[in-house]
C-alpha cells in the first residue's frame, strides 16, 4: 500500500493511493467501524437493523476477510427491507462539513423493483428513494437499480436531485471507494475510487442550519407485490469532521 495525504475539509487525510480508501483521517471528530465482530449485539445504542419481512437479513459474514456487513433481500413477492442505521442518533451535522466514506461492494445486483443505497439521512423512513415521498425526507446517497449503474440522489427538504447519473457502472462483488464530501453544503461532492462523479450537478444541502443525519443504508422493493432481489457488503463506513 502506497499512502498519501491531503486536506479534506480543512483537516488532514491519509489515503491509499491504489484504492483511494482514506486510512487515517485527522479531525476533531473520528468515527470508524470495519465491522469486525458482531454488529447487531442485543441492547446495542449504535447501529440497529432495519428489517421487513422474513426473507429480509442483515448480519457480519462468517470468516469475511476485514469484516464485512451483508444486507439481503430475497425473491418472493412481498414488501422487504433490510438496511443499517445508526440506531436515528444523528451524529453527523452538515454545517461542520463532514465527510464520509462507504468501502462497499454490490454483491447481488438489485432487480425489478429492488434498489440499494447508502450515503446518509436523517430519521429512518420506510421506502424507496426512486419513488416520490418514500424514503427519509433529507439524505444524500450512492443508488443502484437494475444494471449496476450508479446514481446519485440528494434531498435538503428543499433541493431535490433524483437519480443524477454517474457513468460508473459496477459489477458483482467489485469493491468500490464510495465518498460524500460536505466540505461546502451548497456544492457538495461525490466521489467513486477518489475520482468526481456527476461533476455537472451542484448538489446544494444548504437548507436549514445544524441539520443532523446519520450513516444510512438500505436495500428495499416496494409494497404489497415487489419482485426482485439484491444484497450490499459493506466494508466499512468512515466519517470525519469539524466539531
Amino acid at each position: 500500500m502506497s499512502t498519501k495525504s491531503k486536506w479534506r475539509g480543512g483537516n488532514l487525510a491519509f489515503y491509499d493511493n491504489s484504492t483511494h480508501e482514506t486510512v487515517g483521517p485527522m479531525a476533531p471528530l473520528v468515527y470508524k467501524e470495519d465491522f469486525l465482530g458482531t454488529t447487531l449485539i442485543a441492547g446495542a445504542t449504535e447501529w440497529l437493523a432495519k428489517d421487513i419481512h422474513a426473507e429480509a437479513t442483515e448480519a457480519n459474514v462468517a470468516n469475511a476477510a476485514e469484516g464485512v456487513f451483508r444486507l439481503h433481500i430475497g425473491a418472493g413477492n412481498a414488501e422487504q427491507e433490510a438496511g443499517l442505521t445508526f440506531n436515528d442518533k444523528l451524529f453527523i451535522n452538515l454545517d461542520k462539513k463532514p465527510i464520509i466514506e462507504f468501502v462497499a461492494a454490490v454483491h447481488v445486483l438489485p432487480t425489478l423493483d429492488a434498489e440499494l443505497y447508502f450515503g446518509v439521512a436523517n430519521a429512518y423512513v420506510k421506502g424507496r428513494l426512486a419513488l416520490a415521498d418514500e424514503g427519509p425526507t433529507i439524505h444524500a446517497a450512492f443508488m443502484f437499480d437494475g444494471s449496476g449503474a450508479c446514481t446519485i440522489h440528494t434531498d435538503d427538504t428543499a433541493v431535490d436531485n433524483d437519480a443524477v447519473a454517474t457513468g460508473v457502472t459496477v459489477v458483482a462483488d467489485a469493491k468500490h471507494v464510495f465518498r460524500i464530501d460536505f466540505t461546502d453544503i451548497t456544492d457538495v461532492k461525490f466521489y467513486i475510487d477518489g475520482v468526481g462523479v456527476a461533476t455537472s450537478t451542484t448538489f446544494n444541502m444548504s437548507t436549514g442550519t445544524n441539520v443532523v443525519v446519520q450513516p444510512y443504508a438500505m436495500i428495499a422493493k416496494a409494497a404489497a407485490a415487489g419482485t426482485g432481489l439484491g444484497d450490499l457488503d459493506i466494508d466499512s463506513i468512515a466519517v470525519w469532521s469539524n466539531r
